[in-house]
């Protein structure tokens, strides 16, 4: 019986121990880190075949600068013998212009004035002299000169002209215009001073009827001298102009009908 109730006891012992303790938990702290050495020098020792130098950025804008000019000077360079490749070719093509404007107005032989007759006036038809007898009347023709080029025409040394009618002489002047500007149209008013002799039986009729109109056919004639002054050659020609044209009458109200005028250069 004692040795049964032996392990109650045990039992009961065993009921008041402590519960076993668990094993505590290990926490890792981070070590300070250790204090900032002081300022200090250092000399490190390298061998010479061992050093690898890196340049700054600063040193490639330096480089760069000094590649451009060249590159400027380049394209320079270039630009220069464009242009003189340009100027060569466009002093070749003024030249050849040059060379064939001066052939041109070497050879290029200018041309002749053209005239038209505008009015003719009688002056003095019925008039007469101190001794009773029927003076010369005198003729004052209109014209209208052109001159198609380009540069003037200087009439100063040309000779004189004539009234025609079938071979008679009515007067005799001097043309008028002394120079003209280059394509320029002149009115011209040639003064004509009647001829000695009795004037033909038509003509004294178309002046006299007033009833009527008696219409004459004349000529006027004039030899001129031209002078042409180019930009390099002057062209000195004698000209030889002939118009023929016919009039209502030789009275009052004269009314040119048709006329046909020419001028030709002599050689």
């Amino acid at each position: 019986m004692e040795e049964r109730g032996q392990p109650a006891a045990a039992a009961d012992d065993d009921a008041n121990e402590d519960p076993p303790l668990s094993e505590p938990q290990t926490q890792i702290v981070p070590l300070a880190p250790p204090p900032f050495p002081g300022a200090a020098t250092y000399v490190i020792q390298i061998p010479k075949d061992q050093i690898y130098r890196v340049p700054p950025p600063e040193n490639a804008l330096i480089v760069e600068r000094h590649r451009k000019p060249e590159k400027q000077k380049q394209k320079s360079l270039c630009c220069g013998t464009r242009c003189l490749v340009i100027g060569a070719i466009l002093f070749f093509i003024c030249l050849v212009i040059g060379i064939t404007l001066l052939a041109l107005s070497l050879t290029k032989k200018p041309k002749e004035p053209t005239f038209s007759i505008t009015h003719v006036h009688v002056k003095n038809p019925k008039s007469k002299s101190s001794s009773g007898k029927n003076s010369h009347p005198g003729y004052e023709v209109s014209m209208k000169v052109k001159n198609p080029n380009e540069h003037g025409i200087d009439y100063a040394n040309s000779g004189g002209a004539s009234l025609i009618y079938k071979e008679k002489t009515l007067g005799k002047g001097k043309f008028p215009l002394k120079n003209q500007g280059g394509d320029d149209s002149t009115a011209v008013k040639l003064v004509l001073d009647g001829s000695k002799g009795p004037l033909p039986r038509d003509v004294k009729k178309s002046m006299e009827d007033t009833d009527s109109e008696v219409r004459v056919s004349l000529a006027l004639k004039m030899d001129l001298s031209v002078k042409v002054k180019g930009f390099i050659k002057t062209w000195n020609m004698d000209t030889e102009v002939e118009c023929h044209f016919k009039v209502s009458t030789l009275g009052k109200g004269t009314r040119v009908l048709d006329q046909k005028c020419e001028a030709e250069f002599k050689g």
